[in-house]
Parts: structure tokens; sequence; C-alpha cells
């Protein structure tokens, strides 16, 4: 039986939560660790997951936005003092190339100190990054192989977020489709078609709007605005349930919770409403470092 491991290093969103990390997920697979994304909390979340940062070799990110890709420096950091001697492989949209050399810009007086106070005790190649800006097609194309794992990306609908990528994560007869942030789309449910394990993002509109009228109760009409806006380009917890059942997906794994709720309790229950009624395979709402076993 063919098998590998998710870890969900981050559940959470842009919305602060004491529970739930910015997005990122690690696929672990023999010897090979790769992460989907690395947003706030990352770095911390991975040695709480006892994975050593320097084992990492590969990180793909889906999007730009924030809470997807502010880690990245204190990963970097972390992976490099930590030991690692090879350059950091880094795979994501237009837009990326921007983003690491901008980080990179960021970290040089770091990384000169570091050099000045440790010398060669610390790997010139470890600090590297090589990226690779891989297309937005409507259906799954080839990134790279490494390993046993074969990972292909494919464009989802997080407009104006263009391009956002959602990732296919296969090994043997195996397979994970992670969505990215997207609303309900044609490509998601092509790339997750037969899917041993989705892994989706969810926002529930009904408790997003109880936030909603909260803040204009107290008049705070702009954050209430902003708030309303962020429904318009994310997947339902019931739509996402319809769109595993229709891909014939085999486990559904609820991820990039909003609004945030505890990891048990009332509000998982209400945020799981419905879904049940018409998706009869397993359905997960993740908590950070929550393990996922993928097999055939």
């Amino acid at each position: 039986m063919t098998t590998f491991e998710v870890i969900l290093l981050g559940t959470g969103s842009p919305l602060p939560s004491n529970e739930r990390c910015g997005g990122a997920q690690l696929v672990l697979s023999g010897e090979q660790a790769v992460l989907i994304d690395c947003g706030w909390g990352a770095a911390r979340r991975l040695m709480a997951a006892g994975v050593p940062l320097p084992r990492v070799d590969t990180v793909c990110f889906t999007h730009m936005h924030s809470d997807h890709i502010t880690d990245l420096p204190d990963f970097l950091i972390m992976r490099w003092t930590g030991g690692a001697t090879n350059p950091l492989s880094i795979y994501g949209p237009e837009g990326t190339r921007v983003m690491v050399e901008g980080f990179l810009a960021g970290l040089a007086p770091d990384i000169g100190f570091r050099f000045a106070h440790h010398g060669e005790k610390l790997s010139r190649e470890g600090i590297q990054c090589v990226v690779h800006e891989i297309p937005a097609t409507p259906d799954v194309s080839h990134a790279v192989t490494i390993g046993e794992l074969e990972i292909g990306a494919f464009e989802v609908d997080h407009w104006p977020v263009k391009p956002a990528l959602g990732f296919h994560v296969r090994r043997g007869g195996a397979s994970v489709v992670f969505s990215g942030d997207t609303k309900r789309c044609e490509t998601l449910g092509r790339a997750a078609a037969g899917a041993d394990v989705l892994v989706c993002e969810a926002l529930h509109a009904g408790m997003m709007m109880d936030r909603v009228r909260f803040l204009r109760a107290r008049g705070d009409e702009r954050l209430a605005q902003i708030l309303e806006e962020a429904c318009e380009y994310h997947i339902s917890p019931v739509a996402a349930a319809e769109l595993a059942r229709d891909a014939g997906v085999k486990r559904l794994v609820l991820t990039h919770i909003i609004p945030p709720i505890p990891n048990e309790g009332p509000a998982v229950e209400q945020f799981m409403a419905g879904m049940s009624d018409v998706f009869a395979g397993e359905i997960i709402v993740g908590r950070d470092l929550q393990r996922i076993t993928v097999e055939e």
C-alpha cells in the first residue's frame, strides 16, 4: 500500500487566532519533506511537529497573500542556522520571485552579521533560494518530481488574486489535492477527481455575517465591509462537500478556517452543518499539527 503523510501546520487565515496559525501544510514521504505555503507561525509549527527545518528542501506557494508567505524569513534563517547546506527550492505562481527577493533583501543585514560572527560554520549555499515560477493552467500540469512525489499545479479562482494555484501531490497510487484559496471552480473539481484526500479551504458565510453585524452595531463600517468582501472569493463548507462528492474524493479536510473557531465544541458543529448531507466520506475540520495519512 502506498502511503505518505500530511501535517496541517497552520489552519488559520489573516484573522487573528490563538489556536490557528497561518496557512501551511507539510507533505512527508520517506526522507522527503515539502512545505505547501509558509504562513505566520509555520516555522514554529514545524519544530512542534518534530521536523528539523533543514530537512525541508522544497516550498510550494499557492499565492502571494500575506497569511501564506510571511513566515518565510523566519523559516529561511532557522533552516540555515539549523545546518542546511543546500539551497531551498521554491515553486509558486508569478510574483514568487519578487516576494523571495524582497524577503532576502530585508534579511541581508542579518545574514551579513551572522557570517561576520560565525564565518564558515554557516553554509553559503544554505541561505540561498532557487525560485521556479510555474504557470497557472486550467488542468494539472507537472511542476516537480521530488523522490517518489509527483507534484502538479493548477489554477484556482481567487480573483482578484491572480494567478492563484492549487497543488496535486501523488505518490504511487495515493494522492492529495490542496485547494489553496479559492471559491468553488471547475479547475479544482477536475484536479480533485478521485483524490484520496482533498485539503480544502472553507469560509462559513453565516458565521462571518454574525461578525459583520457585530461590527456594524459598534459603528465599524470599514471592517464590516472588508469581512463582507472576504466572503466573495472563498468556498463554503457545504460547497466544499458538494465538490468533494462530485469529484469522488474519499476524505475531505477543511483548513484556512474563516472565521476562526476553537478546535472543538459547538462552533465546529455549526461550521460543519449540512456537509454530511451531501458528502458521505469522512469530513475533518483541521487543527494545527493534525496529521493526515494519505493512502490508496
